[in-house]
């Protein structure tokens, strides 16, 4: 039997103790395939509150199959995303606008309203100054975007068109508080319809085959934007429609949202 002297004992319970202490003081950090699907996490910026909602790292069948009725430029391919990533719950709404940049360019004015007549460089001068101010964020990639509307689903929609969506049939022709239709699976609301969502990428064909955390072309003349407007017919709000225009332009059925990394 081992002899157990004074000076070993103590050395033992100390590491004891502070093992403990690690243990009980030290925040626990999850790995981000742990973190479940929807997870929501809230940030301030201002005293305004900025909702993000988990999306895990995983891979999807971005685009549409030939059978989807509107189906254009959408050559289905599978995507991997390596990382998971928090997408902002709503669309950007003016009040949170109002908090970090000072002004509002929409047309339809209101707090709880999506932002909009803001173009792509607008959009990104508006995650600098979030960044600046501790909320790192930045335009989320296409396939990120898709991904995250998704959320699991692989039908042309992430739900019931009507309970989900502010589109042409519903909308009065005008943008609506965001949040007051229903969400998708993973906690966003607004993927489908309200104001389209600009997206970093360059506007480019798919891919051919299988890629992983595609960032799109490094250059090119037209940025990728998505979900579909109030002003649109339901096939533009299709989880798989892409649209493209010059990245100076602005209107008012056109803003975004943000990701956060890990």
């Amino acid at each position: 039997m081992r002899n157990l002297n004074g000076s070993w004992i103590i050395s033992v319970l100390c590491g004891i103790v502070a093992a403990m202490a690690v243990s009980f003081f030290a925040p626990v950090c999850l790995a981000g395939d742990e973190i479940l699907a929807g997870k929501r996490l809230v940030k301030v910026i201002n005293g305004v509150e900025f909702a993000f909602r988990w999306c895990p790292a995983g891979t999807f069948m971005m685009g549409a199959p030939m059978s989807e009725t509107g189906r254009s430029d959408e050559k289905q391919h599978k995507v991997t995303l390596t990382k998971g990533f928090w997408m902002l719950e709503t669309e950007v709404t003016q009040k949170q606008w109002k908090a970090v940049m000072r002004n509002n360019p929409s047309r339809f004015k209101g707090d709880d309203l999506p932002v909009e007549c803001v173009s792509l460089g607008d959009c990104q001068e508006f995650c600098k100054k979030c960044t600046q101010l501790g909320l790192p964020v930045q335009l989320p990639t296409e396939a990120q975007w898709e991904y995250a509307c998704r959320a699991g689903s692989t039908g042309a929609y992430a739900g019931n068109l009507d309970d989900m969506v502010w589109y042409w049939d519903n909308s009065d022709r005008k943008t609506h508080p965001v949040g007051t239709k229903k969400p998708n699976a993973w906690g966003l609301y607004d993927m489908h319809g309200n104001v389209w969502e600009w997206c970093q990428d360059w506007y480019d064909d798919y891919p051919r085959g299988s890629v992983t955390d595609p960032v799109g072309p490094s250059s090119g003349s037209d940025r990728v934007f998505r979900g579909g407007c109030w002003l649109d017919s339901a096939g533009f709000c299709r989880s798989a429609y892409r649209f493209y225009i010059d990245p100076g332009y602005r209107d008012y059925t056109l803003g975004f949202r943000c990701v956060k990394g890990q």
